[in-house]
């Protein structure tokens, strides 16, 4: 399979659609006219103080993806690295932002294994769970007594996952049933998932996981207090992240549509109108995702064109490992 310029126009393609519709969903759902009088309300340093945020984030989430295979691949340069974590962007709007693992066609031909680049990937995505569910729990069962014991319950359960994920069991058990190179194979990925979920390990990157999604959670708290809102931010971090949740449960592209109609319910529960809610929601989103993709485009573009042949095999028939 090769990866050439023309597919890179195709997903640009595919993206400018998607986001067409979900400007044309937006402008159908909520009434221009006071969608631009609140969004003209959140004063411009906002903007810029949302986008910084995003960009944290991505930094905090990319320190984690380096710390990971910066040792299996001491001949790639740390700008290699960012370039080809950021070009994975450009794919979240992917179920499960499955489209991510574009990031493994990349590092194959620099030395990184499948195995090992989806093994990060899959740790990325449980490390990303479990720091979004405690992010929430611990938030919300602040906040919101009531429910206190069920979100407790799940981070028990959360918690009861990674030790089983950390032990040997999965392991045994897929031996069991596999058998031949496929066998090999998630042998090989269960292993590294588990190193990679080692004491040591787990003691950095579950903080980088919270700060980055705390960080963008802070995002939404700072328009929604720009818009008047008073309301504690902790809380605010707690309902984005649940609602990151939801989007990610729903296996709804990005999650796009789910998580801002989470985040509005949310808001409306604790006391906001419900124009203001989704425009809170839609600015958030719209600024976290899409800044984003775009960027996942523009790294995805210098790589494909950086290469030194026409094009750039990106999954070889033969060699699998």
């Amino acid at each position: 399979i090769i990866l050439k310029i023309r597919d890179i126009m195709v997903v640009i393609i595919s993206i400018i659609f998607f986001m067409s519709l979900y400007i044309i969903g937006v402008l159908y759902t909520l009434e221009s006219e006071i969608t631009l009088v609140i969004i003209e309300q959140v004063p411009p340093f906002i903007y810029v103080s949302v986008l910084g945020l995003s960009l944290f984030s991505y930094l905090f989430r990319f320190s984690r993806w380096y710390y990971f295979l910066a040792p299996l691949g001491n001949s790639i340069s740390l700008k290699t690295h960012l370039l080809i974590y950021l070009s994975g962007f450009a794919l979240t709007t992917t179920p499960g932002k499955a489209g991510e693992t574009i990031r493994s066609a990349f590092l194959h031909p620099l030395g990184i294994k499948y195995h090992q680049s989806l093994a990060s990937f899959f740790t990325e995505r449980f490390l990303d769970v479990l720091a979004v569910v405690s992010i929430s729990i611990i938030l919300l069962s602040w906040s919101l007594v009531q429910y206190r014991q069920w979100l407790i319950l799940c981070l028990f359960l959360l918690v009861t996952l990674l030790l089983m994920i950390k032990s040997s069991l999965l392991q045994l058990f897929i031996q069991r049933f596999q058998k031949g190179n496929s066998k090999i194979l998630i042998v090989q990925f269960c292993y590294r998932v588990k190193q990679f979920l080692n004491n040591r390990s787990l003691t950095l990157v579950l903080p980088l996981s919270v700060l980055a999604w705390s960080t963008q959670g802070y995002a939404l708290y700072l328009i929604v207090d720009s818009l008047g809102f008073n309301c504690s931010p902790l809380l605010i971090i707690g309902i984005y992240n649940i609602s990151i949740l939801a989007g990610g449960i729903s296996f709804v592209p990005g999650g796009v549509g789910v998580t801002e109609a989470t985040i509005s319910v949310l808001l409306i529960g604790i006391g906001m109108d419900v124009y203001t809610a989704g425009i809170s929601s839609l600015i958030c989103r719209g600024i976290t995702l899409w800044t984003a993709i775009i960027i996942g485009l523009a790294s995805m573009i210098i790589l494909v064109k950086k290469t030194t042949v026409p094009c750039l095999k990106i999954i070889s028939s033969v060699d699998y490992k």
